[in-house]
Order: C-alpha cells, then sequence, then structure tokens
C-alpha cells in the first residue's frame, strides 16, 4: 500500500508542478504579445507621398484657423460673408470669415452691429462699414 499513497503524491506534484508550468507560460506567452504590441506602435509609420500629400496631415489646423479668421480683419476689405440666416423675429446670425456671430456681438477689431438679408453693417476699429453677401451688390444699388 505504500507504494500506492507514493504515486499518489508523485501524482499529485506532478500535476501541481504541470499546473504551475502552465500557468507561467500562460502568462509570459500573454505579456510577449502585448510586448510585440507595443512595440509595433512605437515604431513611426514610414510614408513615402511621392510627390502628393500625405493624407494623414489635416488640411485645417487651428493655427491656420487663427491667422486667417477674424483676428487678421483690419478694414472691411477683409472681411468675407459666407452666409446670411435673416430672421427679424429668432435674431438672425452671420457668417464671416469662417465665424458665426450674431448682432451685436464682438470679435477681436469687428462687431457686428446690423444684419440684413442681403449683408450686414460692421464696425470695424471704431469705422462702420456695410459688407454686401455678393461682391456686386453695393449701397446704390439697394436704394435704386
Amino acid at each position: 500500500m505504500a507504494s500506492i499513497s507514493k504515486i499518489k503524491k508523485d501524482l499529485l506534484r506532478n500535476a501541481y508542478f504541470f499546473c504551475v508550468a502552465f500557468f507561467l507560460w500562460t502568462l509570459f506567452f500573454a505579456f510577449g504579445i502585448i510586448d510585440s504590441e507595443s512595440r509595433a506602435f512605437s515604431e513611426e509609420p514610414a510614408y513615402d507621398p511621392h510627390g502628393r500629400r500625405d493624407p494623414l496631415i489635416p488640411l485645417v489646423t487651428l493655427t491656420a484657423k487663427a491667422s486667417t479668421g477674424l483676428a487678421a480683419v483690419e478694414s472691411i476689405e477683409d472681411v468675407t460673408i459666407e452666409g446670411v440666416v435673416y430672421d427679424p423675429k429668432a435674431g438672425s446670425v452671420v457668417v464671416v470669415n469662417g465665424s458665426v456671430m450674431k448682432e451685436g456681438e464682438e470679435s477681436g477689431n469687428i462687431k457686428v452691429l446690423q444684419i440684413m438679408s442681403d449683408g450686414a453693417w460692421f464696425s470695424i476699429n471704431g469705422v462702420r462699414a456695410y459688407k454686401p453677401m455678393y461682391q456686386g451688390d453695393t449701397l446704390k444699388e439697394r436704394a435704386a
């Protein structure tokens, strides 16, 4: 009978050793995969544009918008009206150089005084000026 109990002890010891070894192998295998993935993401991707634009670089950046937006406006010639939503009851808005502005709103050197259906009145550096939505439209044509 002593030999059967010794066999059971050896079998349990081997089973314990096998479980620990399997657990450690699984653990090292899992961390090996994680380590190889982290190395793959840490490498800078190489892109050869062959003279074309890199599609991963954005066309519009925050610095480009700030330099061409309302901060650079010095006169009425620098203002571009891109759209007007005329609603005298609920409040009109005008899209100026990519920025949506309401009547009375001020940004940098420009202040929206009045929004009309075909343009807007602005105060730029204290000078009041009208900018039509369409370039051919002038105050003389509007008065006629």
